[in-house]
């Protein structure tokens, strides 16, 4: 049997129901071709600011880099950018590491449903993640954070619908979301960190209503980063590189807490040991208290439209 714990497998608090249980997958996109602009031009402004004499880590040093960044990312031929030849290998590489964490005797649960961003790059990413797999769905709500630049604006559904590296995905719900918009004629509102973890926070309530219980979410570096430190309590968590994978139990508690074990990833690779995941024997009120300061009250929160997929 997988080692990730199951509700069946925890004994729920005195007098209360058991916790909703999921194993979830975190995979961010592979390097894309605005992510090697993005780099050149902090590179390139890192050594103007420092030929000027100002010191890395300086404020004059850090405003540099920072107008160069977006400057480059301002670009029109950036638009809802590809993969790079890197980003494919590192995508190729990332599959080798699911599949290895998914096979081994001691080896986690396959992902029953795969939930992507609608950008160009995480499409591409689920395509060669997942080529096969039954129910891969196309989710708005895992998006980058709308910063308004052309990098992270998508392409129109219908259009990513009719390429063919996309036939075994599910567009019905971004269609949706088009028809509404075109329908409301409302435009587009930059996004802060705080409202984009508003966005994380309502996604993992969400997760209380899925029937699977193991799911993978391609995404992006932003969403990844206050998923993490907002409703998964690690708030610690370095951010994603390109294609990391990293994997989490999450029991979601009946009082609306959740605790999260980290199960994977690049600097604490799964070992399979019994200490691995939430134990068979132990209780989620004990789990609770050795995990306080971690656990997250998500509080009330709406439905999303991305799961109107399930």
């Amino acid at each position: 049997m997988p080692a990730s714990f199951k509700a069946s497998h925890v004994s729920p608090m005195r007098g209360g129901p058991a916790p909703v249980v999921k194993t979830l997958y975190l995979v961010r996109h592979g390097e894309a071709v605005h992510n090697i602009e993005e780099h050149r031009a902090k590179r390139r402004a890192a050594a103007e600011a420092e030929a000027l004499g100002h010191v890395e880590g300086g404020e004059a040093h850090k405003a540099m880099v920072e107008a160069a960044r977006k400057a480059a990312l301002r670009c029109e031929h950036l638009r809802d950018p590809s993969l790079s030849s890197t980003g494919a290998n590192q995508t190729l590489t990332a599959k080798d590491e699911l599949k290895a964490l998914t096979q081994c005797d001691i080896g986690l649960p396959d992902p029953a449903v795969v939930l992507v961003s609608p950008l160009q790059r995480t499409l591409e990413t689920a395509a060669l993640l997942f080529p096969d797999h039954p129910r891969v769905h196309v989710c708005e709500d895992l998006r980058e954070r709308r910063t308004l630049l052309p990098c992270d604006e998508r392409k129109p559904a219908q259009h990513l619908a009719r390429q063919s590296d996309f036939s075994n995905m599910d567009f019905a719900s971004l269609l949706d979301v088009d028809s509404e918009l075109e329908a409301s004629a409302v435009e587009a509102q930059a996004e802060d960190a705080a409202k984009l973890r508003v966005r994380t926070t309502r996604l993992v309530e969400a997760l209380r209503t899925v029937d699977d219980s193991v799911l993978c979410l391609i995404t992006h570096k932003a969403f990844l980063r206050e998923l993490e430190r907002g409703p998964l309590g690690q708030k610690d968590a370095k951010e994603f590189s390109n294609c990391e994978v990293r994997a989490y139990d999450v029991a979601l508690m009946s009082d609306g807490s959740l605790v999260a074990e980290l199960l994977h990833s690049a600097e604490a690779p799964w070992s399979g040991a019994a200490e691995g995941g939430f134990s068979r024997t132990i209780s989620v009120e004990s789990v609770v208290k050795a995990h306080r300061r971690e656990s997250f009250d998500l509080g009330p929160c709406p439905a999303l439209e991305v799961y109107s997929v399930f």
